[in-house]
């Protein structure tokens, strides 16, 4: 029977209406829709409500009636629907305020506030935003820095539009007002109470709407690991955990709007390693303040603040087992899981060159610790060293004790090799360990006996392979005195252990074939090829 006019922008709830009403119109204004009608009356819907399905707009005034504006409820109030005279007089104040001085209530229910738009306003960039975008009136401030109760936001609001509006943020016992935010268009705040997230003026409620929120969580193993963090973390600070650490106490952490400075601080705690607590393990970084690459790769954050709470452990490297035919092997490694559970095994593999980078292949870690078969390892011996990063290219070799001559050094001793350059040695060189990095570090402790004098092949084996190395010199960074010396008790010492003549014997074949190929590679890489030992040996005895 009226015209329908739509004050504000063609949108859905347009477009669903139009389906029902072919006849509404748009209007960007009261003033014009009232210019535009050529009806008695007119409906004025309003873009920040919703009709109800079951309104049809068909309601027609008494006759006591036709002079005044009806209001349609609208949830509880009566500021939603109006049915408008053409020749009423309402005021810019009133249809503003939308609160008019005279009106007629119809209790009918015609429509439901349109739920509020929701953004996350952080600074004052957000806030700017928020209020060119915004489709309602009113629009929740929410935070990053806050966990909102969905069940409140969900729920149909009904508020002033000419207050700014908060409700209570409880932290703890603590009750703030500095949580979420309803926000008018209509009385915008300044720059320093959204950073601040303070409102000068507000009308407070008592309803919990907000808690604390729990900061993310994410592996950080690299800068690039870091960077995606900066970007792409919910919450403004968040943990940088490397994967390297086991966690035994993470903290609960959470630092409100007021708390400034712990906001935009980066927070380090104590991780063990090596026996000491230091501060290269759980960081707390804060989006506020950028790392530099050098602090996350060295795992040392030169600006911060320091917990005094052990949140980590340093996770011990992983651990291979190398076996190929030893009689030994299956015993020594189900002892080596007793100490290192988390130990796996790499059997069978042909040359010792090979045979390590298949090790480093099925590591994951950095670091990767190497076990020979016939390693027997020490009471006292453990995996949990942690290597800085300055350290990490350096071949760490530990001392083992020979069963046969008691010599002490790193010949059989564990090695804790950089997986990276393990998986991309030089395999043209004959000794191995010399092949990685040309950073070595000799670890004056013993891990183990090496103990390879199980049957006459092994032992005589074994002797070969290690003086042929010291003979024909190819080990880097050798020292003669000490080889000549080391030589000589190979040699000559053990022969009234287990199968000490075969080692003697081996030692001496060793050191003859090392010296006659000195210079020719190609017959020096032959000791790593078993096949080729086992005929050598069988032509000596």
């Amino acid at each position: 029977m009226y015209d329908i006019f739509y004050i504000g922008k063609k949108d859905k709830q347009f477009t669903k209406l139009k389906e029902s009403f072919i006849t509404i119109k748009q209007a960007d204004s009261f003033e014009i829709a009232q210019k535009k009608c050529i009806t008695k009356f007119f409906w004025c819907v309003w873009d920040d409500i919703i009709v109800i399905d079951d309104f049809i707009f068909d309601y027609t005034p008494d006759d006591y009636s036709q002079d005044v504006v009806h209001t349609f409820k609208n949830n509880e109030l009566y500021d939603g629907v109006w049915l408008v005279p053409k020749n009423n007089s309402i005021t810019a104040r009133e249809i503003e305020y939308r609160f008019l001085v005279s009106k007629k209530e119809v209790n009918i229910l015609a429509s439901e506030p349109k739920p509020y738009d929701y953004f996350l306003i952080d600074s004052w960039e957000d806030y700017q935003h928020a209020l060119e975008v915004s489709s309602t009136t009113m629009f929740f401030a929410s935070s990053a820095n806050i966990v909102v109760d969905n069940n409140f936001i969900n729920r149909k609001h009904q508020y002033s539009i000419y207050e700014n509006h908060a409700f209570i943020h409880r932290v703890g016992n603590k009750d703030l007002y500095n949580g979420l935010f309803l926000l008018s268009k209509k009385k915008p705040v300044s720059k320093k109470e959204i950073e601040y997230r303070y409102l000068v003026e507000r009308k407070e409620w008592d309803i919990v709407a907000s808690g604390p929120t729990e900061y993310f969580r994410i592996t950080v193993d690299s800068y690039a690991d870091y960077e995606y963090a900066m970007t792409h973390s919910p919450t403004e600070l968040f943990y940088a955990i490397p994967r390297q650490v086991d966690i035994t106490n993470m903290p609960s952490l959470y630092f409100s709007h007021d708390d400034e400075y712990n906001r935009k601080e980066n927070h380090t705690f104590k991780n063990i390693c090596n026996d000491e607590e230091k501060d290269n393990g759980v960081f707390l970084c804060s989006k506020h303040k950028p790392i530099s690459k050098r602090e996350i790769e060295y795992r040392h954050i030169v600006h911060k603040k320091t917990w005094d709470i052990v949140v980590s452990k340093h996770k011990s490297y992983d651990v291979v087992f190398i076996s190929y035919d030893e009689s030994n092997a299956d015993e020594h490694y189900y002892k080596l899981l007793e100490k290192a559970p988390h130990a796996t095994r790499v059997h069978g593999v042909k040359g010792i060159h090979q045979a390590h980078i298949q090790a480093a292949k099925q590591s994951q870690s950095e670091m990767v610790w190497i076990v020979d078969a016939d390693a027997l390892l020490m009471d006292n011996f453990n995996f949990d060293l942690y290597i800085e990063k300055w350290d990490r290219e350096t071949v760490h070799v530990w001392r083992s004790k020979n069963p046969i001559n008691d010599l002490v050094y790193g010949y059989g001793g564990v090695k804790l090799l950089p997986r990276g350059l393990t998986l991309d040695m030089d395999t043209s060189k004959p000794d191995m360990t010399t092949s990685i990095s040309n950073k070595f570090k000799a670890i004056p402790k013993i891990s183990n006996i090496t103990a390879f004098n199980t049957d006459p092949f092994s032992s005589w084996k074994s002797a070969f392979r290690e003086c042929c190395k010291l003979s024909s010199k190819i080990i880097d960074r050798q020292q003669a005195e000490e080889t000549m010396k080391r030589l000589q008790v190979w040699t000559t010492v053990g022969k009234d252990k287990p199968f000490g003549k075969f080692a003697i014997s081996g030692a001496k074949a060793g050191v003859q074939y090392g010296e006659q190929n000195k210079n020719n590679i190609n017959a020096l890489y032959k000791i790593n090829d078993f096949d080729w030992l086992k005929a050598k040996f069988d032509e000596y005895n």
